[in-house]
């Protein structure tokens, strides 16, 4: 047992030991892992989730009505690691209920977030569609339609991108938000030692699977995104909806572009697990899932989670990696 590190398997060394002997790669989410988003993503679906609610209902709207509770408990799911859809079905669940009281509300999601599952908005949509008429704010959100057709993609993007950004990865300019983007929020916390001393220990193959655009992606990262094998990288948010996590696709695809059998995969989330396992269901492949939880709101919860969830490894700190490997060999 390597201190201050939870193993979870028996044979998690002898894996390494192989990763580490053969043709192999180490892949890596970006938000909760490279970098902390806790006052970028998640300050971004809470003011999406205020400003769409006033543009609704004026000023009778509920204020502050997302907690990181609600969040977290969202992304526990595994239905939820995009932020786009969080603020979506949280903004329908408060326009859906006719009481339009905080307390209530926030009851509701929490009820709603213990009984859905990795479907995401097609099992949240069917528990609030059970308690509520979603037909009409569901036609206001029109979500999950793109950009400058959905006021929830929308006002999401212009607030998380500011207005130079928006215009440069849309094309048109904002219309609900002119101020400060969130995206200055983000703090990178994985360090430039650490993505080097990887990319030597695996000449090179180190890649992005992440639900980010590649725009977004090269802003938050810039002192280390050339470092990353661009060809092997997915960035899930410039793709089809349909291989959004947790489907394989993206894992999968990024490990046949960097000829790997083995891998590891750094991800801070259930949906990031389920897609490990399923990519190793359909290839036989191995991949190694490093947990990390020492960004997230309630990072004991998360550690929890991801040990009860089977993650291979549960660790606080990206940068723990290199110093776990060389202590595998």
């Amino acid at each position: 047992m390597y201190k201050g590190y939870k193993i979870q398997h028996k044979k998690f060394c002898k894996d390494l030991k192989f990763i580490s002997s053969h043709s192999s790669c180490i892949l890596f989410d970006i938000d909760g892992v490279l970098i902390d988003v806790r006052r970028s993503y998640n300050l971004a679906i809470k003011r999406t989730v205020d400003l769409i609610l006033k543009h609704a209902m004026g000023d009778s709207a509920p204020k502050g009505l997302v907690t990181d509770n609600i969040i977290l408990r969202m992304r526990q799911t595994g239905g939820f690691n995009n932020d786009t859809d969080t603020s979506y079905i949280i903004s329908l669940a408060a326009l859906a209920n006719p009481k339009k009281n905080t307390r209530e509300i926030r009851n509701v999601l929490i009820d709603m977030s213990g009984s859905i599952d990795e479907s995401g908005i097609n099992s949240a949509e069917k528990f609030l569609s059970s308690r509520y008429n979603i037909n009409k704010p569901k036609e206001f959100l029109c979500y999950p339609a793109p950009v400058g057709k959905s006021v929830v993609a929308t006002v999401f993007d212009e607030l998380f991108y500011g207005p130079k950004l928006f215009k440069k990865r849309h094309g048109f300019k904002s219309q609900y938000y002119l101020g400060r983007p969130l995206i200055e929020n983000d703090n990178l916390v994985v360090t430039v030692k650490t993505i080097y001393e990887l990319s030597r220990r695996f000449e090179g193959n180190l890649a992005v699977v992440s639900g980010r655009s590649k725009l977004a992606a090269k802003h938050s990262l810039r002192p280390i995104f050339d470092v990353f094998n661009l060809s092997g990288c997915a960035f899930l948010e410039d793709e089809s909806r349909q291989y959004a996590k947790p489907n394989p696709y993206a894992i999968m695809r990024s490990m046949l572009t960097l000829r790997a059998q083995t891998a590891i995969y750094v991800g801070d989330s259930v949906e990031d697990l389920l897609m490990v396992r399923m990519a190793e269901k359909k290839t036989g492949f191995r991949i190694v899932f490093f947990g990390i939880y020492g960004y997230s709101t309630s990072p004991f919860d998360l550690s929890q989670q991801l040990t009860k969830n089977g993650a291979d490894i549960v660790i606080k700190n990206v940068n723990y990696i290199p110093d776990i490997l060389n202590k595998s060999q």
